[in-house]
């Protein structure tokens, strides 16, 4: 199954002669620590679908003391993606906001560079 998160912007992994963008194994990285830490249990929220017929949702996983650890906030706060303006709205956008401005605050990844 393939799922697109809605509301950021990741960076791409290198797909056939198309190089990968800054970050994204890094990106892809912090997902499957996510999802070997809950054991491969993932919570899917359906939003919507995209133009090529995948599913765009909110990705959590269950972390400690049963809290949900949503897939988006873990790299918006990490510096290792975007929001993303206009497209499919979240109901969590607002979240997804406040995480990247701890990344923005802090320098953090895409942000570092960032003047």
């Amino acid at each position: 199954m393939s799922v697109e998160l809605c509301g950021i912007d990741a960076p791409e992994l290198k797909q056939g002669k198309t190089p990968g963008q800054p970050l994204a194994n890094e990106a892809k990285q912090k997902l499957l620590k996510l999802i070997a830490a809950a054991h491969n249990q993932l919570m899917i929220v359906p939003v919507a679908k995209d133009s090529d017929g995948r599913t765009v949702a909110e990705v959590m996983v269950r972390g400690q003391g049963e809290a949900e650890i949503s897939f988006q906030e873990e790299l918006l706060k990490s510096g290792l993606a975007k929001t993303r303006l206009g497209g499919v709205e979240c109901p969590n956008q607002i979240a997804f906001e406040n995480a990247q401005g701890l990344a923005i605050a802090s320098k953090t990844g895409v942000w570092s560079q960032v003047k």
